[in-house]
């Protein structure tokens, strides 16, 4: 077990490849300020640096709810400005962009800004009490963090409008339903099925995975034709690991 690494407001622990990012707010239900952007953008910063030794992340949230969203006392106190928002929309960027796969494990509330920084991992696995939504409309807000541009890419247009329109909350099921979530288990269950999903991402080629991530993201808006030829012609191929791997099946 590797050593665990905590400030006071995202913990990071690493162990058999798989680096784990808890959100340590529970008292305010894991509300995102910009303290909170600063501690997971130096988390960040170490995962990128170390694609040898890190194959996978998991981002949760410590305590009943992964993330209740922007902190309404930041926000309304004046405390964010201009340059402040773009850091935290960068941060989540570089979230989405890191060449390891990203798990979001998801129970109780994941609302708003929460919602944001959910859909900045690749996959989503919820617990059945998971809530989510989008609230921008309910205070008279609009989003900066992502929003108008991964939730239609994650559910498509008229779902994404649905939720943005409503403010409604949605389940755990319903998560899965429209495709938002991958998949959904009994709350017991959560660590179990994150820990089993990471354990077979791990077991697949690190740099296959890290390959998929930049072929869907290099050729994201492309039409059909266009991904096709980019894929031919920029796909990094056979790798160093497949001779063995094959021996390895063989026996």
């Amino acid at each position: 077990m590797a050593d665990t690494i905590a400030d006071d407001l995202v913990l990071r622990g690493e162990a058999d490849g798989l680096c784990t990012l808890t959100l340590n707010r529970p008292q305010k239900l894991n509300a995102l300020n910009h303290a909170v952007f600063e501690a997971l953008a130096a988390h960040i910063d170490h995962i990128a640096c170390n694609t040898k030794t890190i194959g996978c992340v998991v981002l949760r949230g410590q305590g009943r709810s992964f993330c209740a969203g922007h902190d309404l006392d930041d926000i309304g106190g004046g405390r964010e400005g201009r340059a402040v928002s773009h850091f935290e929309t960068v941060t989540i960027e570089r979230l989405s962009l890191l060449p390891q796969p990203v798990i979001a494990a998801v129970q109780g509330h994941c609302l708003t800004g929460g919602l944001e920084l959910a859909l900045g991992a690749d996959i989503m696995i919820a617990a059945e009490s998971a809530k989510f939504a989008d609230t921008h409309g309910k205070w008279d807000l609009v989003p900066v963090w992502g929003m108008s541009q991964r939730l239609p890419r994650r559910v498509g247009r008229a779902r994404a409008l649905e939720m943005m329109f409503t403010s409604r909350l949605y389940s755990g099921r319903e998560a899965v339903a429209m495709g938002l979530a991958n998949f959904c288990v009994p709350d017991a269950e959560l660590d179990a099925a994150v820990a089993s999903f990471a354990k077979d991402v791990l077991a697949n080629s690190w740099r296959s995975n890290s390959a998929y991530k930049r072929l869907l993201e290099d050729t994201d808006g492309m039409t059909l034709r266009a991904g096709l030829a980019h894929e031919l012609h920029r796909s990094e191929g056979r790798g160093p690991e497949m001779s063995e791997r094959l021996t390895r099946m063989r026996k």
